[in-house]
């Protein structure tokens, strides 16, 4: 006999959600006090992180020329025992130290590779795109993606694994990008106070959170994943986006009103009904709002689907490293 007792939790759960509050939600705080204090809760979350950083220990191990920039495949590790695969595209016309973005791929096998030589599947190659309009890109593979995939698999088998050491995945590929700031930092193209983060789905998750943990970046672009957990998290999507615990904290708008005040260009296709802008565009309006900052969030909604769009905020970001 089949019981029709509801045995099943979903109901129970979506009740709890409906009356579930973050911590660091913002409701009006003082906003600088609010920002200090998530930040550093957010870290621990996030952590551990090294304490102090190893060498990098980079090199190129091949370079090839095209028509605007010359590719450079270099490693450097991120940690001592840790190597970073990345494309570095240095346009040809730079003459002087100039402005460099960190080119954030999105959850694709193909990892960096897509950001050069994508074939418009999830839009513009926008790491290629900037190349060509000037700008320094660095596009590295996130753990378990493209050449640092593990052919027992990529997010999950990393999340098991990390999260057994007591690490998270999401912290694990932000200090990642940490070190792939100090990288660009040390390059004689780069001007080191000009640096921004440009990212797609997944991309735009680990960019949100990047920029919120890394003052040194400047204004970012945001693309595809700038929703809230209970929109995307609640019914699926990778465990890659799924930090232990991180509702009991906040929503992801909230961790993006960490950046403020420099700027944010947010990208979302209409058509992208599983990721939906709103209402985390809104909450972190508010919050720019709160940091007498409300110029510096910018949306663009777009007729088309999950894909890197480019069409303003990428003149968007040179302006704004550029100015």
């Amino acid at each position: 006999m089949t019981s029709e007792m509801p045995f099943s939790s979903a109901k129970a759960l979506d009740r709890y959600l409906s009356n579930h509050s973050s911590r660091f939600a913002f409701n009006g705080q003082a906003f600088e006090e609010w920002q200090n204090q998530f930040t550093s809760s957010l870290k621990e979350y996030l952590g551990p992180f090294p304490e102090e950083p190893s060498q990098l220990n980079a090199q190129v191990v091949s370079t090839e020329k095209f028509e605007k920039f010359t590719l450079h495949k270099v490693v450097y590790y991120s940690r001592q025992d840790s190597s970073v695969p990345a494309y570095l595209l240095v346009p040809h016309k730079i003459k002087e130290k100039s402005p460099a973005v960190l080119c954030i791929h999105g959850h694709v096998p193909e990892g960096k590779a897509d950001l050069v030589f994508g074939d418009g599947k999830f839009g513009i190659p926008y790491g290629r795109e900037l190349a060509e309009k000037g700008i320094v890109t660095l596009c590295p593979d996130n753990a378990g993606m493209g050449e640092r995939a593990h052919p027992s698999g990529g997010c999950d088998f990393l999340w098991r694994r990390l999260n057994l050491l007591g690490y998270d995945l999401t912290g694990y590929r932000v200090y990642d990008l940490i070190r792939g700031v100090d990288y660009l930092q040390g390059l004689p193209e780069v001007d080191e106070t000009r640096i921004g983060v440009a990212g797609l789905s997944g991309g735009c998750w680990l960019g949100i959170v990047h920029a919120a943990l890394d003052c040194r970046i400047q204004a970012a672009i945001l693309s595809g994943y700038f929703t809230t957990f209970a929109q995307t998290s609640w019914f699926g999507h990778c465990i890659c986006h799924h930090p232990k615990g991180i509702g009991e904290l906040c929503d992801i708008p909230d961790i993006a009103g960490l950046i403020a005040p420099r700027p944010i260009f947010i990208e979302w296709g209409d058509q992208d009904k599983s990721r939906p802008v709103h209402p985390a565009f809104e909450t972190a309006q508010k919050i720019y709002s709160a940091a007498n900052a409300e110029d510096r969030i910018t949306l663009h909604e777009f007729d088309g689907g999950h894909v890197f769009l480019g069409q303003r905020s990428i003149p968007w970001l040179i302006q704004e490293l550029s100015g």
